[in-house]
């Protein structure tokens, strides 16, 4: 439990009208600096195309839909980092980077299966192919918080936005081996599940590396030189707003991790995954994989990856930064599968070493309706390093690839979802608990209630 004595001091500290007179002035004349800079990173990109990598592989992922199963797998997207500016302005007084890039046309490549599990033992017909998916006219827009490290700006914290005007997704496969058919789904508005899936992979890839390239240029300017020697009253500002934005994210975290415990929550289960498969392209013998229930745990290893932005104005109060499980296990214990007369069970057991998660939580500050709070968005920003250990295949060993494939596709089709919903519902819990703490009339409330009077507070 949050006890009253855990509630962090926070000290804040306000610009005057002066200052911020003069970090604005500074805007001016650096906006177009940094805009120089970003074009000439562009360029140089584009001169060295072929010495940096442009072939971004992306995740298989294992769709069930009704009784067909899709497995997409080879995803890769070539692409060469070309951001154009569309707005790019700097907010020293609100510590972040208002940004609006066009990204263009995309495009994923990769090769599919389809399946269908009720008809296995009636017409096992097994379709496979490649898979196009175009999205059009892509844009992105947003915030990026401002931090200082050392003598330079770093842009840390991306609450950003993706668009697209349409996506194509384009399947193409042979029949009677030079006969090739090709057939097209477009979709505007509408949803149009292959496409989505593959699109937060894609924007993901994307997010990385424009945070890669505004470091690359923005690290060049140093803060002093950039505020004329008049740089310390803003370096105390940015360790302030931090500090308030770690405050108020671990105590919200704190009585999250105590609701997952006290509420037996920090295991969560998880659905399994059914597939068809063959010994070999040729074979006629089809086998059928099961993996059972799947447990992720422990999600009371939630942590604050790193130091969180907030952005204030007259009316609301945003949080926004990175959470990451730090021991992020997840196991299916009891699969079985049958192929050729042979009946095996066994394990699959993942460890995921790189999960970063966007979370960005919104506060009313009007003192009459501070018990107003949400979770804006939960967004994964970045999952690598997955190791899987499969145990139990025995004499189908040679199915081991693709039982990893199929649980790192499944993770990132359905598991995923199922993750941030959990992780909505407890800090969407935290959020009205501790707010509430603030609000009754108790002598014990005090230190609750003074915490969040120096949250709302206006500098």
């Amino acid at each position: 439990m949050t006890t009253e004595n855990q509630y962090p001091t926070i000290h804040t500290i306000g610009l005057s009208t002066t200052y911020t007179a003069n970090l604005i002035e500074f805007h001016s004349t650096s906006e177009a600096n940094f805009v120089y800079a970003f074009n000439n990173a562009m360029a140089r990109k584009h001169r060295r195309k072929n010495f940096i990598k442009t072939i971004h592989d992306l995740h298989p992922v294992l769709l069930a839909i009704a009784n067909t199963n899709i497995q997409l797998t080879n995803l890769q997207s070539s692409w060469l980092p070309d951001y154009k500016i569309q707005t790019f302005s700097i907010n020293l007084p609100k510590l972040c980077l208002d940004i609006e890039f066009k990204i263009g046309d995309l495009t994923v490549t990769g090769n599919y299966e389809t399946n269908n599990l009720k008809l296995r033992n009636v017409l096992p017909v097994t379709n496979t192919g490649t898979v196009t998916v175009n999205y059009l006219n892509a844009e992105l827009k947003g915030r990026v918080g401002l931090l200082i490290e050392g003598d330079s700006f770093m842009p840390e914290n991306f609450d950003v936005e993706y668009s697209k005007e349409k996506s194509e997704v384009i399947v193409s496969y042979y029949v009677d081996k030079d006969t090739k058919v090709e057939n097209q789904v477009t979709a505007e508005q509408e949803e149009q599940i292959i496409a989505d899936k593959i699109w937060i992979q894609l924007t993901e890839e994307i997010t990385n590396i424009l945070r890669e390239t505004l470091r690359e240029v923005i690290v060049e300017f140093s803060v002093e030189e950039s505020l004329g020697n008049e740089d310390e009253l803003l370096r105390e500002y940015v360790v302030s707003q931090t500090r308030k934005a770690n405050a108020l994210f671990d105590v919200l975290l704190c009585s999250a991790k105590d609701h997952l415990v006290e509420s037996k929550l920090q295991i969560l289960e998880t659905p399994g995954f059914e597939v068809l498969y063959k010994g070999k392209p040729s074979s006629t013998i089809t086998g059928i994989f099961d993996s059972g229930r799947g447990l992720i745990k422990d999600l009371s290893s939630l942590s604050r990856l790193s130091d969180l932005s907030l952005f204030e104005d007259e009316h609301q109060l945003l949080v926004y930064g990175t959470l990451t499980i730090r021991d992020f296990r997840h196991d299916y214990e009891n699969f079985s599968t049958t192929f050729d007369g042979n009946h095996l069970t066994g394990s699959l057991k993942a460890q995921i070493y790189e999960l970063k998660i966007f979370v960005k939580l919104s506060f009313d500050r009007n003192e009459e309706k501070n018990g107003k709070a949400k979770v804006e968005k939960l967004e994964v920003r970045s999952l690598r390093g997955i190791h899987v250990d499969t145990s139990g295949l025995g004499s189908l060993s040679w199915l081991i690839p693709n039982t990893q494939s199929w649980l790192i596709g499944h993770l990132r089709a359905t598991t995923l979802d199922i993750l941030l919903k959990r992780i909505e519902s407890v800090f969407s819990y935290a959020t009205n608990n501790e707010l509430k703490k603030s609000q009754a009339q108790y002598p014990e409330g005090e230190n609750s209630r003074q915490f969040w009077r120096n949250i709302f507070s206006k500098n």
